[in-house]
């Protein structure tokens, strides 16, 4: 595996699928001679491509100069996977910042922007569609910070009927009519 050769890859502009091929091929490659030797079917697998258009991606690499293709046989004449090499000499790091990549700064100070995010417990549960009045009698039963931790399972859970799922937490998941915190 070269990550050197994967990162390099990545910032080469190339359409997406050349792109994942070659990352693959990159992946796959010696550090040193950047050789590997992953089948079709491998590189179609991993890239969700057929193995027709993994094909045709590597002819276009091959083609644009990114990688080299050794054509392998087996000592009964039958084919093996080919052997491809990443070349390094095609594959360098842009470090050049264009004035379009950057943005004018203002003299204007920074202000902290307020989150809009309900500061209470009531704010929250009334968000979330529960009642008031069932708020008001658990924080009196369980107490304050039980309730919002249980309310706070209700807002990952987002129920149907948050007043129901608050009550199941609260009285510790037993079942009632078929409910189960």
């Amino acid at each position: 595996m070269s990550i050197s050769r994967v990162h390099k890859v990545l910032d080469i502009e190339l359409p997406t699928s050349e792109k994942i091929i070659l990352v693959l091929l990159a992946d796959n490659a010696n550090d040193e001679s950047g050789e590997c030797w992953p089948s079709q079917g491998y590189l179609a697998k991993r890239s969700g491509m057929s193995r027709q258009n993994v094909n045709l991606v590597i002819n276009k690499l091959q083609e644009k100069g990114h990688i080299k293709i050794e054509h392998r046989y087996r000592e009964s004449g039958g084919k093996r996977s080919n052997m491809y090499t990443v070349l390094p000499c095609h594959i360098t790091r842009h470090t050049h910042v264009s004035s379009d990549d950057i943005e004018s700064v203002s003299n204007e100070p920074i202000q902290k922007a307020e989150p809009k995010v309900p500061c209470d417990i009531w704010n929250i549960w009334s968000g979330i569609g529960g009642t008031r009045p069932l708020l008001g009698r658990a924080i009196k039963k369980y107490g304050e910070p039980d309730v919002a931790q249980a309310i706070g399972s209700v807002l990952l859970k987002n129920p149907a009927v948050p007043d129901q799922y608050l009550m199941g937490v609260l009285k510790g998941g037993k079942k009632k009519r078929g409910f189960v915190a």
